[in-house]
């Protein structure tokens, strides 16, 4: 197994680190990746930013807002998440991949003490509120797959800046996207700070694997930076729709 670990806050960065394994190296061994942002939206790939973010508390926040190349919808991330990507060679379908990583960050929360455990499609519920979500695209001959955790986000930012999808909200009687959501830190035994939390999730996930941590060359860090300058930092990109 490859293991990325980087320090970067830039979700445009991650990205197009994901995209540069999944479409240029396309590795025989799976990747994983786990990584943070500074304050972002992140779109999916079809979304409609207007029906989706709250541009002006945006703007007055210093909140990016950034489109993946994956569908499914929008979430907020700051430094108090902690997002977690997995890219490996496709040789099952994409649900398998899915079923696979919604498991291993399950498994990884019970050994926690904290109970969780999937509902629907893409989402990882604590006390019947999302922690987690999680979603893939496939380029090729590889399967992305990735995610987010709520740890220690700021809940109330996430509240003002998304715009909440009645058709999500009403089927299940849900009021609002706060009585929706919360943080994992709360259900855990040990109080982890956030780095700590981090350092837990990587020794848990990594425990029964032999990994390597992957170092790019020039030429590998001068191709995810175009991909990200021409990509994923791009307005036409981030916005157009």
């Amino acid at each position: 197994m490859i293991f990325i670990e980087s320090n970067c806050k830039d979700a445009a960065y991650h990205f197009s680190v994901e995209e540069l394994f999944t479409r240029i190296i396309k590795p025989s061994e799976p990747v994983l990746m786990i990584w943070q942002t500074d304050k972002t939206v992140m779109l999916g790939n079809n979304q409609i930013v207007n029906a989706e973010v709250n541009l002006d508390f945006a703007s007055n926040e210093n909140i990016k807002i950034v489109r993946r190349s994956s569908g499914g919808g929008a979430i907020y991330t700051d430094s108090g998440t902690v997002l977690y990507t997995t890219i490996q060679p496709l040789n099952k379908d994409a649900k398998y991949y899915r079923e696979e990583t919604a498991a291993n960050i399950i498994g990884v929360l019970e050994t926690m003490g904290a109970p969780a455990y999937r509902e629907g499609r893409n989402d990882i519920l604590l006390d019947g509120k999302k922690i987690s979500g999680f979603a893939q695209y496939i380029s090729g001959s590889h399967i992305c797959t990735h995610g987010s955790l709520l740890y220690d986000t700021d809940i109330e930012a996430l509240t003002r800046v998304l715009i909440p999808s009645i058709e999500k909200l009403q089927p299940k009687g849900i009021a609002s996207i706060r009585s929706r959501v919360t943080n994992i830190r709360p259900y855990i035994d040990n109080d982890y700070s956030i780095e700590e939390f981090i350092v837990a999730l990587k020794n848990n996930l990594l425990i029964d694997n032999q990994y390597r941590e992957y170092k790019f060359s020039d030429e590998e860090m001068a191709k995810a930076e175009n991909i990200r300058g021409t990509k994923y930092s791009n307005p036409e990109w981030n916005m157009s729709y």
